[in-house]
C-alpha cells in the first residue's frame, strides 16, 4: 500500500483546464464589471420598470433596446475572449457601448 495520493497528481490536462477555467472567470467577471459599471443593477431595475410602465419616450425606447442588445453582446462575448487567450482588460475586446445607451443609463 502507497502512502501517495494518485488523485492528487497535476497533471498536464488538469493544469490546461486550470487554466481554461480561471481565464473563464476573468473574463466572465470583467464582462459583468464592464457592464454594471455602464448600468448599475439598481439602473437596470428602474429601467426595466419605466419601459414595462411604457414611461419611456420612444427615443427612450430605442436606446433601452440598444442598451439590451449591447449587455446581450457583452455576454456573447466573454467566453470566447477567453478560449482565444485575449486580455479581458483590453477595452479593445469589448463590444462598444451606445452612446444613446449610455445616456439614458445616466438618467435612471
Amino acid at each position: 500500500m502507497s502512502n501517495i495520493d494518485l488523485s492528487r497528481i497535476v497533471t498536464a490536462p488538469r493544469k490546461q483546464a486550470a487554466r481554461r477555467e480561471a481565464a473563464y472567470r476573468a473574463a466572465r467577471a470583467e464582462c459583468a464589471r464592464r457592464i454594471l459599471a455602464a448600468c448599475d443593477a439598481p439602473t437596470q431595475v428602474n429601467l426595466a420598470a419605466a419601459a414595462a410602465a411604457g414611461l419611456l419616450s420612444p427615443p427612450q425606447r430605442a436606446a433601452y433596446r440598444a442598451l439590451l442588445q449591447w449587455i446581450a453582446r457583452m455576454q456573447a462575448a466573454w467566453r470566447p475572449l477567453a478560449e482565444a487567450g485575449r486580455d479581458p482588460g483590453d477595452p479593445a475586446a469589448w463590444p462598444g457601448l451606445p452612446e444613446a445607451a449610455a445616456e439614458l443609463s445616466a438618467l435612471f
